[in-house]
């Protein structure tokens, strides 16, 4: 996907130099390739999308400017440095990782990649002057205890990995539609990034919780994701957990602020996208591991989760 900015002017943040490891081929080719999947949505606001296995052992490195250096992995594992804190995120049962790091001033960026490695990610950068052209106060890093090279994890929400997924895999678009496209969903992917770090009163539910409640939560939320309970019921997945059905669904809202069943909804369509990009099933084998009778159902369900159909996830194979 090229954009006129590439030959118009230098990109902020973009390698401009890239040093290999000993005995790697040049690294000409991996920052062609990097530039096609950046875009330049307006002056502050940078977007990098990858979804491949690295060819060959690299090291890059670049300096960049001040800013919010926002990191949501999808699948799979990425290393990098911004000076001296290094960012090391792999996801984990097929949930997404993500790290919000700030640069107060400029420094260098580093990022390697071992030979096979396979990454599945979106990258958002941020600088001051669009951030205070947002309305952003001079004392929101002291918000959010943000100093330089501070880097900070958050959880992924559902919301924010389906944004990450349809940046990823945009729909095909005219030039215009398609800037609009990506735009509005990294600006929706920096809200939830923000939102999560922003100091908020937790919900007044989850904070009468004791530590044995939660310790529970965790657990049953672990044998959720397990697959163990897709076809159980409410009432036998409250009594795997040992309360009643009324305080399971309370309590797991106020945590996870999700129902029990969207959450295994949610987690059974990752399971059949693995299962499309991994092992090459059929949309119809996908739909059953989703639980789902028709592949049609399933498809829009699927499309509106991750934003594109299931057969382009196959086609990946």
């Amino acid at each position: 996907m090229q954009d006129a900015h590439f030959s118009a002017r230098p990109l902020v943040g973009l390698p401009r130099r890239c040093e290999v490891a000993p005995g790697c081929p040049p690294a000409e080719p991996a920052l062609r390739a990097h530039m096609e999947r950046t875009r330049l949505l307006r002056p502050g606001l940078l977007l990098h999308w990858e979804d491949a296995r690295e060819a060959r052992d690299l090291i890059a490195q670049t300096e960049i400017g001040a800013g919010l250096r926002i990191v949501v992995l999808l699948e799979g594992a990425v290393d990098v440095s911004y000076g001296a804190q290094r960012v090391a995120l792999a996801s984990t049962q097929g949930r997404a990782s993500a790290a919000l790091v700030a640069l107060t001033e400029r420094d260098r960026l580093t990022r390697r990649a071992r030979q096979g490695v396979y990454s599945r990610r979106v990258n958002v950068s941020l600088g001051w002057e669009w951030l205070a052209q947002c309305g952003a106060a001079p004392d929101m890093l002291d918000d959010l205890m943000l100093r330089h090279l501070t880097a900070r994890r958050w959880q992924v929400s559902a919301r924010a990995a389906a944004l990450a997924e349809q940046i990823v895999h945009p729909p095909p678009l005219a030039p215009l539609l398609q800037h609009m496209y990506l735009e509005s969903r990294a600006l929706d992917l920096v809200g939830e990034a923000l939102g999560a770090l922003c100091p908020q009163p937790p919900a007044e539910a989850a904070q009468r919780l004791r530590p044995r409640e939660h310790q529970r939560l965790r657990e049953l939320h672990a044998f959720l994701a397990s697959g163990r309970a897709d076809d159980m019921s409410l009432d036998e997945i409250a009594r795997q957990a040992g309360v009643n059905p009324t305080t399971l669904q309370r309590q797991f809202r106020a945590v996870y602020g999700t129902t029990v069943f969207d959450y295994l909804r949610d987690a059974r369509l990752q399971r059949a996208r693995q299962a499309l990009e991994r092992d090459g099933v059929t949309v119809g084998q996908a739909a059953q591991l989703a639980g789902y009778t028709s592949a049609a159902n399933f498809a829009t369900a699927y499309k509106r989760r991750f934003g594109t159909p299931p057969k382009l996830a196959r086609a990946r194979v």
